[in-house]
């Protein structure tokens, strides 16, 4: 029974570690597509380690992806050593999967527009999208998003993206040095865009309404959630302080587009009834799906 179990064990593990991996090569394809169909060709400069590959390659003509992970290379050490081996070992993957494809890309393709807004919307979206895979599936490109990381670690206060941000301005500034004022404007929307992507990502698109509700006729509107709306409610202990008396408080989350019904159908029940209703950024579980990514 126990080795069936370890085998069991074994293989949820190697699973768990192929679809990471697979996740992390996905999110660097992702990003390698970005610069070279919409990044590098308009001058953008998106910031971080990228930026600086882009600056170079513009000056000299070495290779994006090489001198991406020339300059990963000593944030990798750090990574291990600040976020453990696992970390470092899924950054130095992430960025021979970027420098490989970003490189090959850079041989066989063009840009898809030359448009700068098309360019700088688009190129922010596919980034962020990239970015946003990697952390995900817990690896980092190991550029700015790992020193966010780092930092993060030990001042969670503040916001990984924020801090990536902050580090991409900085490489935005010599940007605007050599290409100009206007394109680093451009590289400041493009770095905003990608930023919000990952928020979207990784805070999660499954958007839900929660309700509070306070009511005389609570197992009523409980049991007209639970049958005619198929949404789990759990009665929560309340007191209220003016009257002194007990009361049962419903909490209930159901999606978006059931907001008015639940409404409708409480009010039905109870026209006195109190109810409040939040938004709920993500909703993982039942009848709502799973995350996105692996834990």
């Amino acid at each position: 029974m126990n080795l069936t179990k370890n085998i069991q064990n074994k293989s949820e593990k190697l699973r768990s570690s192929i679809v990471s991996y697979l996740g992390i090569a996905l999110g660097s394809v992702m990003m390698a597509f970005s610069i070279i169909l919409f990044i590098k060709a308009n001058n953008i400069v998106p910031g971080g380690i990228m930026g600086i590959a882009n600056i170079i390659n513009y000056i000299t003509g070495f290779p994006i992806g090489l001198t991406t992970l020339c300059f990963s290379v000593p944030i990798f050490f750090i990574g291990m050593f600040s976020l453990g081996k696992e970390v470092g070992v899924k950054t130095i993957y992430c960025n021979v999967v970027y420098a490989v494809v970003v490189d090959f890309l850079d041989r066989n393709m063009t840009a898809l527009t030359g448009d700068l807004f098309l360019a700088t919307i688009f190129g922010g979206v596919l980034m962020g999208t990239g970015v946003a895979f990697i952390l995900g599936f817990g690896a980092t490109f190991g550029g700015t998003d790992l020193i966010g990381r780092i930092i993060h670690k030990y001042v969670p206060a503040i916001p990984t993206q924020w801090i990536m941000f902050g580090f991409d301005f900085m490489v935005i500034l010599v940007g605007a040095i050599i290409f100009g004022p206007e394109l680093a404007l451009f590289s400041i929307v493009t770095i905003f865009v990608s930023t919000k992507m990952i928020d979207v990502i990784q805070e999660g698109v499954n958007y839900g309404k929660t309700f509070f509700i306070i009511s005389e006729k609570s197992e009523e509107i409980a049991t007209a959630i639970l049958n005619d709306v198929n949404r789990g409610v759990t009665s929560l202990y309340g007191k209220g302080m003016y009257t002194k008396q007990d009361k049962d408080v419903l909490y209930c989350t159901v999606a978006r587009r059931q907001v008015v019904y639940v409404k409708n159908k409480i009010l039905a029940i109870d026209p006195k009834a109190f109810i409040t209703i939040g938004d709920v950024r993500e909703v993982v579980g039942k009848g709502f799906g799973d995350s996105l990514f692996m834990k």
